[in-house]
């Protein structure tokens, strides 16, 4: 017996968050595929491995089937969305925000939060098979750290508008899902977030399409900006409560080293969110470098684009340091895959690596076996 909310969750009648008869729904005409979900992706995707192919579904968990369509192929590998459940987990339930369904922005609300973090860690794990294997990690040092609030902790949120519409895009549909009871957006942003939806006069000055972000400074000021660059006032973590979790773990690791630092390189380093926590419990003064190619007034920073083939060249030629204790590394998705080559110039005795890709985060360790 299932513990499925149909009407709420609304996997076998897809409707639309658009107003005047705008619909989300896949084109129609997709190829139907059958599938059995296997287990969840590091995405919060289910798989399924059925009719020679591997299919990615959102919204889905392990142990349903169905009929889906296909929207997207890539690499061998494609990507649908439920047409029709045959089966349903036991373990969905009715999602907490009326969105979900059709929003690209949530992945796992439609099972409880003990279960979400009970698939991610299953996911990690599977992702950092190879580590294992070779013997460079433990599945007993693989954990996840559950999160004091599951909604309503977004600082920062970016929607992107067509004409009047604002929200989020749809991959399988590319469509803007508007989304007015986001239930993920902080308190203090909602009356700012509402007015997005409540008065659109906005659209009458604006091009057809674009995007807005809406985030809290470092004062607490709620800020809005339209068709800047992603992070425009400086990027910050958008949950502040795990964001603080995650400076104690780094800082920790660091500093409760066999041997203390003696120095430190912070890679991808922003404003020096992840290291600052790191100088401030340090005993001893840490000399410490940090490299970006984001605005940043400290002292010990360096312009650098990370990503260029010269940027290894360009800091042996202007940092005070070029061997580093620890170093410090927080890639954008795709990760760092020039990881190997500075840690060899570098030759740190600890390497901290924070990831917001397990996938590419295991490709680039797995690269330092060689």
């Amino acid at each position: 017996m299932s513990h499925f909310n149909k009407p709420d969750a609304g996997i076998r009648k897809r409707t639309s968050t658009f107003s005047r008869g705008r619909s989300n729904k896949p084109k129609p005409g997709l190829q139907k595929h059958n599938y059995s979900i296997e287990h969840m992706d590091g995405l919060g995707q289910g798989v399924c491995k059925q009719e020679g192919a591997i299919t990615f579904i959102a919204k889905t968990l392990p142990g349903e089937s169905g009929v889906a369509r296909i929207h997207k192929r890539s690499k061998g590998v494609q990507f649908a969305t439920v047409d029709a459940a045959d089966e349903l987990s036991p373990k969905r339930i009715a999602a907490e925000c009326e969105h979900f369904q059709q929003c690209p922005g949530c992945h796992y609300l439609h099972t409880d939060y003990q279960t979400e973090l009970s698939f991610k860690q299953d996911a990690l794990t599977k992702i950092m098979q190879p580590l294992l294997r070779s013997g460079h990690l433990s599945e007993q040092s693989i954990s996840v750290v559950a999160a004091p609030e599951r909604l309503s902790y977004r600082n920062r949120m970016q929607l992107h508008y067509r004409h009047k519409y604002i929200g989020l895009v749809d991959a399988a549909t590319n469509q803007v899902i508007e989304i007015p009871n986001c239930k993920m957006i902080r308190p203090e942003m909602q009356s700012e977030f509402d007015a997005l939806y409540g008065d659109k006069t906005w659209s009458e000055s604006r091009d057809g399409k674009g995007h807005c972000e809406l985030y809290l400074d470092e004062s607490g000021a709620v800020k809005e900006t339209w068709n800047s660059d992603y992070a425009d006032g400086g990027f910050t973590q958008v949950n502040d409560a795990m964001n603080a979790v995650l400076k104690s773990l780094v800082s920790d690791e660091i500093l409760n080293a066999k041997k203390a630092p003696s120095r430190l390189l912070d890679l991808f380093s922003g404003n020096g969110n992840l290291s600052e926590k790191i100088l401030e419990k340090s005993e001893e003064t840490l000399p410490r470098v940090m490299v970006d190619v984001v605005p940043n007034n400290h002292e010990d920073y360096l312009k650098i684009d990370l990503f260029d083939e010269g940027a290894l060249k360009q800091f042996k030629k202007l940092s005070s340091f070029t061997q580093f204790d620890s170093v410090l590394i927080d890639p954008p998705r795709k990760g760092f895959p020039a990881l190997t080559y500075w840690m060899k110039a570098c030759k740190p005795k600890q390497l901290i690596y924070v990831s917001c890709n397990a996938a590419t985060m295991a490709r680039d360790l797995q690269a330092l076996e060689g």
